[in-house]
């Protein structure tokens, strides 16, 4: 039997820390092309590298407006995996946003990391090393599909800007992760 089809115990009291709602308040939109990918079947997440030797993994950051990102998945059925669902309002350099959504929308092969606010640390003293966990949508093959919906508000103070939705309907779990560092990378 293979290790993803042993099921463990899920135990309330196998946290003690906290766990709020919500995401924090940035993303990375990374071409699939630059990754080597592979699923971790030991735990809910992708091993996920850059593919040239002794780089660093990189992608371009989206940030958006605080408590306004959120993840959900849904069951495709027995056998099917989930489909996942992330979206998040950018307020702040729709220009930009505006221009890479144009990018992103018409291409189906980046991965997306969005950052859940958590950091995890292994090892202890000097070798401790601390990392940011994401939540990914999209799978070895890309997958994800980017679309955003704008909005200008009607008064001065009305909330406004771009709200993306970044989906993909192959996922392997209801929640996908990945716990590491991510480099910005800029467009030429």
């Amino acid at each position: 039997m293979a290790l993803s089809c042993i099921p463990k115990s899920v135990l309330s009291s196998s946290v003690c820390t906290e766990n709020p709602a919500g995401l924090s308040n940035y993303l990375f939109a990374v071409p699939v092309e630059d990754v080597n990918i592979t699923v971790d079947d030991t735990k809910n997440q992708y091993s996920i590298s850059a593919k040239a030797a002794n780089a660093a993994l990189q992608g371009y950051r989206i940030d958006f407006k605080s408590q306004t990102g959120q993840y959900t998945s849904e069951d495709n059925g027995t056998g099917k995996a989930w489909s996942a669902t992330a979206t998040g309002r950018v307020e702040l350099g729709e220009d930009d946003m505006a221009w890479t959504s144009r990018v992103l929308h018409n291409s189906d092969k980046y991965l997306y990391f969005i950052a859940t606010g958590k950091k995890i640390t292994t090892g202890s003293g000097a070798e401790a090393t601390t990392q940011t966990e994401f939540l990914v949508i999209g799978n070895e093959n890309g997958e994800a599909e980017w679309a955003v919906a704008a909005d200008s508000g009607t008064t001065r103070q009305d909330d406004h800007g771009q709200t993306f939705t970044v989906t993909c309907g192959y996922q392997l779990y209801p929640m996908t992760k990945f716990v590491g560092t991510i480099e910005q990378k800029d467009a030429a």
